[in-house]
């Protein structure tokens, strides 16, 4: 079972995750609409490793 799977498994109905709007999007044939999410998804991610990475750095320094 991969990532998806278990998210659509455990996330509660009144909310929906990014990746299991992304697949739903690019079932119904919404490939615009998947790949604007997928988008900001990935970025959101490179933001958040960055953050990390310069905390991760300054604690390296000290």
């Amino acid at each position: 079972m991969g990532e998806l799977g278990a998210t659509i498994m455990v996330y509660p109905a009144s909310w929906r995750p990014l990746p299991v709007t992304i697949f739903t999007q690019s079932d119904r044939g919404d490939l615009f609409g998947a790949a604007a999410n997928t988008l900001l998804l990935v970025l959101v991610t490179v933001a958040i490793l960055g953050v990390l990475s310069r905390f991760r750095s300054r604690a390296q320094v000290r």
